[in-house]
């Protein structure tokens, strides 16, 4: 600041300075080259006049006020030498103060409008200056807003994502199999909390069994926790997510889990057991985790409900667990409501009827022979949609195909037929009687009325076709 006040003085005294300086320059060349003419009186233009032109249009009025009144003080001393015997009456004579007086005026009329293009120029630059600041608050504000936009489309863009992992590994859920739910809980824990470690307990009386556990290392997990030596105890007695921090104060902290959450069946009255987290980031380490833990850890126990309570249900519809063959009544009941749903869209709708006569007088090991190989070749040939259930009659089989007119219901039989006789050729040599199989097809047209009669259709459709040769 100091050296600021310093250069701006300096800048207001450089005026006088240069006008002096200039005024004695002109002078000293005078007096050394040209003595007989003691300030250029004789000369026109004035020399002087580069003096005060040079200063009234660099400093503006100060300055070309300075520089006229200093050039007619120097001209008036140098007309007062050259005149032998002045007197009083000299200095009232024009020629006396003329230029002199020419020298102040036009000093001072330049300096002004000088004076006026460096106003109008500091104006300018205030301006300027004043455009600068606004836009250097602008730029500023922008940077912040800039920064704050990039943190929000990160944060956008890391929840679309953790949505995105959640959702994909909620899918494992989906599924009807005990055993491919536990493993899909930890997936979710690991993709969406990034847990490193993390495992499930079950309930077994009154201690905990492992059952699924996801290991990085070769950290040790118990297999059996008795009921109330760990955390897993505090959160199937509170049924609720509980963490190390809500025991805080327990002189018995357990070691290793830090969240424990209860898996709940039913209508969350039954703990069927714990959701363990046993490391994970510190930083991840929130409340949320904690009611991620308990959300997950609730999915759960509704998923293995559904798959449990459609384990008990499949076991009383099965009748057939060679085949997976659905029972003669559930057959009515499905058949009825794929009627109704095919009259009702205009859907095609197609039912197979599948005979082995040999079967009813066959030995247990020839029966499972050949259903054994009928299910190989169900699976190869029929879609997940189609439905095959065991009939009233010994040894026969209905397939229901749900979107399917009867020409492909035929072709459908054709490869059955094709490939059961490719098998049975080789298998069934010995016995002939286990090598007849009966089909037919019917298939719902526009005007039926009830189920019935695709059943009676299909029954005289069956064509008897031998295999043996």
């Amino acid at each position: 600041m100091f050296k600021v006040n310093t250069e701006a003085k300096r800048y207001k005294l450089s005026k006088y300075y240069e006008t002096l300086l200039g005024l004695v320059a002109i002078t000293a060349v005078n007096l050394i080259f040209y003595r007989h003419d003691p300030g250029f009186l004789s000369v026109s233009p004035h020399p002087y006049w580069i003096v005060i032109l040079l200063t009234s249009t660099r400093y503006g009025f100060a300055g070309g006020l300075f520089s006229g009144i200093m050039a007619g003080l120097f001209l008036i001393v140098f007309k007062s030498l050259s005149i032998p015997d002045i007197e009083l009456v000299d200095f009232k004579t024009l020629s006396m103060w003329g230029k002199p007086i020419l020298f102040f005026i036009v000093g001072v009329v330049l300096g002004e409008t000088r004076q006026l293009h460096l106003k109008e120029y500091s104006d300018v630059c205030e301006e300027r200056d004043a455009y600068h600041d606004a836009f250097d608050k602008v730029k500023t504000k922008y940077d912040i807003l800039s920064e704050a936009k990039q943190e929000l489309d990160s944060k956008i863009l890391s929840q679309e994502s953790t949505l995105g992992t959640l959702y994909e590994a909620a899918q494992g859920l989906r599924t009807l199999s005990i055993d491919s739910i536990y493993p899909a809980v930890l997936d979710i824990l690991r993709e969406f909390m990034d847990v490193e470690e993390c495992s499930i307990y079950l309930l077994d009386g009154t201690e905990f069994r492992l059952d699924t556990a996801l290991r990085h290392g070769k950290s040790y997990l118990p297999e059996v926790v008795p009921w109330g030596e760990s955390l897993m105890s505090i959160a199937a007695a509170q049924k609720r997510a509980v963490s190390i921090r809500d025991i805080a104060s327990n002189e018995s902290m357990p070691s290793g889990i830090i969240i424990s959450a209860p898996i709940l069946a039913d209508n969350h009255q039954h703990v069927v057991g714990v959701l363990n987290v046993e490391k994970m980031p510190f930083l991840k380490f929130t409340s949320d985790s904690v009611r991620v833990a308990g959300l997950v850890a609730d999915w759960c126990g509704s998923s293995v409900e559904n798959a449990t309570v459609f384990a008990e249900t499949k076991d009383k519809l099965i009748a057939d667990e060679i085949t997976d063959a659905y029972t003669f009544d559930y057959f009515l009941r499905r058949l009825r409501e794929e009627f109704v749903r095919a009259r009702r869209y205009e859907l095609d709708l197609s039912l197979i009827m599948l005979e082995f006569p040999g079967l009813s007088n066959a030995s247990d090991e020839g029966r499972d022979e050949v259903l054994m190989a009928f299910s190989m070749i169900l699976k190869n040939q029929v879609r997940e949609i189609d439905i095959l259930f065991i009939s009233d009659e010994p040894g026969a089989f209905y397939l229901i195909l749900p979107t399917t007119p009867t020409a492909g219901a035929r072709v459908v039989v054709n490869n059955l037929l094709s490939s059961f006789k490719a098998l049975s050729v080789m298998a069934f040599e010995t016995d002939q009687n286990l090598v007849e199989l009966r089909a037919g097809v019917a298939g719902y047209t526009l005007g039926m009325e009830d189920p019935a009669e695709l059943v009676k259709n299909v029954k005289e459709d069956m064509v008897s076709v031998l295999f043996a040769e």
